[in-house]
């Protein structure tokens, strides 16, 4: 089995998000999705290439045990568990002015428990991807390398999450390049970001897409 997937269904997370939405601005109560997530943590800190410090990032895209019910005006849903297949990810984070952009070009996979091992295909590679400064100049300027298609392992069955990847980033001055590994864990955690309020709802007018989104990641 491998452990890339194409995703047909990209924007699914969202629509869902978006449709809950649309339910709750109809009711007159309040309403809640809580889960909890079978997930990956990072064992260890942030490496550091040209000076960035670089992250592997992890979302769960499945579910398990999925229950949705109304009780008069109140939607009460929740997820039991959120597990793989997961969304992936490279982040960055560096100094403005300073970093230019980060290349993913080659990255690759095994597990402790099930013995999987694979290099992800070459053919999608390399990764591009510019720095971002913040509309607040004291926070560092952030770059982001998705990586196309879903990571499809389990947390609870594959085990211990080992991914190489070997990045460059540039900055003004010239380019590091680097092979970078990332020891990940499994883990259980409480999707605490799922309740949505009223408030929330509001408070969420005028944000992209990615910035609701980015409370998800792990």
């Amino acid at each position: 089995m491998t452990f890339i997937s194409n995703i047909a269904n990209v924007g699914k997370s969202k629509f869902i998000f978006a449709s809950i939405i649309a339910i709750l601005v109809t009711l007159s109560n309040c309403a809640s999705l809580i889960a909890k997530k079978n997930t990956y943590q990072s064992d260890g800190p942030a490496a550091t290439v040209n000076g960035a410090k670089i992250r592997l990032q992890v979302n769960p895209q499945g579910a398990e045990n999925g229950a949705i019910s109304f009780s008069a005006m109140i939607l009460s849903t929740s997820i039991a568990t959120m597990e793989g297949p997961f969304h992936w990810r490279i982040e960055a984070t560096g100094q403005p002015n300073i970093h230019r952009h980060i290349t993913l070009h080659r990255i690759h996979t095994s597990t402790e428990t099930s013995k999987r091992n694979e290099w992800y295909p070459s053919a999608k590679l390399p990764i591009r991807a510019e720095f971002h400064s913040p509309s607040d100049p004291s926070q560092p300027c952030r770059a982001t390398c998705q990586i196309p298609g879903l990571l499809q392992v389990k947390s609870q069955e594959d085990g211990k999450l080992r991914i190489r990847a070997d990045v460059s980033v540039t900055t003004i001055h010239g380019s590091e390049r680097k092979m970078l590994s990332f020891l990940l864990d499994p883990t259980q955690k409480r999707a605490d970001e799922f309740i949505f309020l009223p408030v929330e709802i509001v408070r969420s007018f005028g944000k992209s897409w990615d910035e609701m989104d980015e409370s998800s990641w792990d």
